[in-house]
């Protein structure tokens, strides 16, 4: 005879509602896992065990969707942050983190930590570096200072607002350097190491994440309304915009309303001259950016053409030159982080910031070609990227104080020419600028651009000092498109040349002028030196420990 189970249809559902579940985690130093409030699951080795770097692995049953909440620490010896203390190797710590849920019904990685990752700071030590370099450090005193703030109520439960929260840090594996217990786990490729922003100052992190349904507050597609967008660019009666279904269209004549040149003392000896940025060679920005799978780095790509365009209509380049060097560390940029390019067009190599008391403080002074708008200085974390989602769900670059100055990488999808290329790949479709001179030019060592001085609105004068020596750049165009270039050397000596857009250069005098180069020796900035790099062995200003741990 059969034998017959009576279940109710409460047991029943909640039978079929129910997955299983495994967690997998790796942490420097320590963690403890919530599900829904409740302990799932704590690291085996104590927090104040020196160099605990281990795994933990946990099965368990749970109805999706649910919050999974983490309480994450790095190793300290005391509120100064640091370890080693005394010896040869004191140091800041640095952290570490990543995790990964399979659901164990289907044999499928679900869940992941990556970016989309809420959390907050609630112990930082030290505040300052030189705390390292203490023979005696005491919390509290010198550059030893220390922030620590209390756990928020009921974070590890469901119904927490954690949206004020900054999104996580993703960071690889050459800059966390994971030990012990990490290899023993098949990683998911989406599973990546995660901390807040600073790995080495950030001692003790809460973080959540939810399992089951994507967040709302990391949207894959944002949009940027027509109006919103357009006002930005209506400061500068310069500019014009137009949009279609997909696009803004930026027009201008790439020249600034404000002074330029002033300060270089590494001169390519080009000069801003006016382009045609109009109709089919118009800066344009999506409407509708979305976020990339795989972000591209600025480190590694775009060294050729620009990455965003400021609200002022001028191009903004990658703050390294075509060299891999930073433009702004080597005295090529004027005072307000500009400079002319090989066709006498005047471009960025910084973010604007001199633009944001006109725009006002929080709202943009550029728009990355990948759509997201690029604002000021903020205290707020940065991710990788040097961007962050806002309040609002949106995300957003900023500018910083260090190196790449802004727009580590392109958080949005963009087209490029060929990954071939690369370094010197660029995006597109992108404005080109039309050289009017083809001389070869080139650095001209020792020079100071000392005044740039706009005559009218089709003339200027660059003044530059060589050798202790003052010299002149005249030059003006009219509505024919004639250019006119009268050189005044340091004995009052004028030689004029004259050029026509798409033509050769005519000398007046009948004689090509003798190339600038001539009158100084070849900077050492023209020399092709092989690009810095994380990984070529040598610690730069560009780099840190925390940035490129195998060089520094």
């Amino acid at each position: 005879m059969p034998l017959l189970l009576h279940i109710t249809s409460e047991a029943l559902a909640h039978t079929i509602s129910e997955n299983h579940y495994k967690i997998d985690v790796w942490a420097d130093n320590w963690f403890s896992a919530y599900i829904d409030g409740t302990p799932l699951l704590e690291d085996s080795t104590p927090i104040t065990t020196e160099r605990s770097f281990n795994k933990e692995t946990k099965s368990f049953s749970a109805e999706p969707p649910f919050v999974l909440s983490f309480k994450i620490k790095d190793y300290k010896e005391n509120n100064t942050g640091l370890e080693y203390i005394g010896t040869h190797r004191q140091q800041m710590g640095d952290g570490g983190f990543i995790t990964q849920i399979t659901n164990q019904d289907t044999g499928k990685v679900i869940t992941t930590s990556d970016s989309a990752m809420r959390c907050i700071v609630i112990h930082k030590a030290p505040l300052s570096s030189s705390c390292t370099q203490e023979s005696n450090p005491i919390a509290g005193q010198g550059g030893c200072q220390f922030n620590t703030s209390q756990e928020p109520n009921d974070w590890k439960t469901a119904s927490f607002d954690d949206s004020s929260w900054q999104q996580a840090t993703e960071y690889s594996a050459h800059q966390v350097r994971p030990k012990d217990g990490y290899e023993q786990v098949e990683w998911n490729s989406k599973a990546k190491l995660i901390w807040t922003s600073d790995l080495e100052k950030d001692n003790t992190i809460l973080c959540r994440m939810v399992v089951g349904i994507t967040p709302a507050t990391v949207p894959v597609t944002q949009e940027n309304t027509q109006n919103e967008l357009q006002s930005q660019f209506s400061h500068f009666p310069n500019v014009k915009t137009r949009v279609d279904s997909n696009y803004l269209y930026i027009e201008s004549n790439g020249m600034p309303n404000h002074d330029m040149m002033e300060g270089i003392t590494s001169w390519q000896q080009q000069v801003p001259l006016p382009q045609g940025y109009t109709g089919n060679n118009a800066w344009r920005v999506p409407l509708k950016p979305v976020l990339a799978k795989e972000p591209i780095l600025t480190k590694t790509h775009f060294f050729k053409g620009a990455i965003a365009i400021a609200v002022n209509g001028v191009p903004i380049f990658n703050a390294m030159n075509n060299r891999g060097e930073f433009a702004a560390d080597i005295g090529e940029l004027d005072k307000w982080g500009g400079h002319s390019g090989r066709g006498d067009d005047y471009h960025y190599h910084l973010a604007p910031i001199h633009l944001e008391p006109i725009v006002g403080k929080g709202n943009p002074i550029a728009y990355a070609l990948d759509g997201f708008p690029l604002l000021g200085k903020t205290d707020k974390p940065l991710d990788q990227y040097l961007g962050r989602f806002n309040e609002e769900g949106s995300y957003q670059y900023h500018a910083v104080d260090y190196p790449p100055y802004f727009i580590a990488g392109l958080r949005g999808e963009v087209n490029t020419d060929s990954p071939a290329n690369a370094p010197e790949d660029q995006i597109i479709p992108q404005p080109s600028a039309l050289p009017v001179r083809n001389g070869e030019y080139g650095p001209l060592q020792g020079a100071i651009i000392t005044t740039f001085t706009k005559i009218s609105d089709n003339s200027y004068k660059l003044t530059y000092t060589l050798n202790g020596s003052e010299n002149q750049v005249n030059y003006s165009w009219d509505k024919s498109g004639t250019y006119q270039f009268v050189f005044i050397d340091k004995d009052d000596k004028k030689t004029v040349e004259t050029f026509q857009k798409n033509k050769s250069p005519t000398p007046e005098d009948g004689k090509q002028r003798p190339s600038l180069r001539d009158l100084g020796k070849k900077s050492a900035g023209s020399q092709h030196k092989p690009r810095k790099y994380c990984g070529d062995g040598l610690c730069d200003k560009t780099e840190n420990r925390q940035q490129c741990p195998a060089d520094c």
